[in-house]
């Protein structure tokens, strides 16, 4: 019996030993995978340059931690721009859970994507944002943007669609559709 505790002992300090010499890979609360501007500019709903000009409270959210509401004054627009204020929401938690915080009165190069929860654009660490003072390779591959003024859209947005208002105008279309599809193959068993 002692010599088989002996030998458990030795081998697990052996193993402990092993690890302790070769260490894994450091793992990243927050990792991103990275892409280009091409591929930002594909991939996210609303690119755009703007100024923070207003900076909301953090709020806890149901599902996805604390969130900043962010409105930018938006300069240039590449996609997906709606109004001269956009609004977009940023993860709020601390560049270790992927958050991010824009400062008031600073301009940046924004990627957001619309959250199919809230139907909001939302942004975080991993979607390439950038100071504009930073971004100067990015804009040359962006290309030339829209320059945006008040006159191109409203004055706001909340940075997304209206999801009940969406589900009632596609709802429609489905039922009238259907009720299309019903008339025709009524009529097509009467003759």
């Amino acid at each position: 019996m002692k010599r088989r505790l002996v030998m458990f002992m030795l081998i697990l300090l052996l193993v402990t030993s092993v690890l302790a010499l070769f260490p894994g890979e450091k793992v990243y609360a927050c990792s991103c995978v990275e892409s280009n501007v091409q591929e930002r500019l594909k991939s996210y709903a609303t690119v755009f340059t703007g100024e923070v000009v207003k900076k909301g409270e953090s709020q806890q959210s149901k599902h996805d931690g604390l969130l900043r509401e962010y409105t930018f004054d938006v300069d240039t627009a590449w996609k997906g721009v709606y109004a001269k204020k956009m609004k977009i929401i940023g993860s709020d938690g601390g560049s270790d859970s992927c958050g991010v915080e824009f400062e008031k009165n600073q301009s940046y190069l924004i990627f957001a994507y619309q959250y199919e929860v809230d139907h909001k654009l939302h942004t975080n660490l991993c979607s390439g944002n950038v100071l504009m003072e930073q971004a100067g390779d990015d804009l040359k591959l962006l290309g030339a943007g829209k320059v945006v003024s008040k006159e191109d859209f409203g004055e706001t947005s909340d940075g997304g669609r209206s999801g009940p208002v969406y589900l009632i105008l596609y709802g429609t279309v489905i039922l009238l559709a259907a009720l299309a599809v019903v008339w025709f193959w009524r009529r097509k068993k009467r003759i």
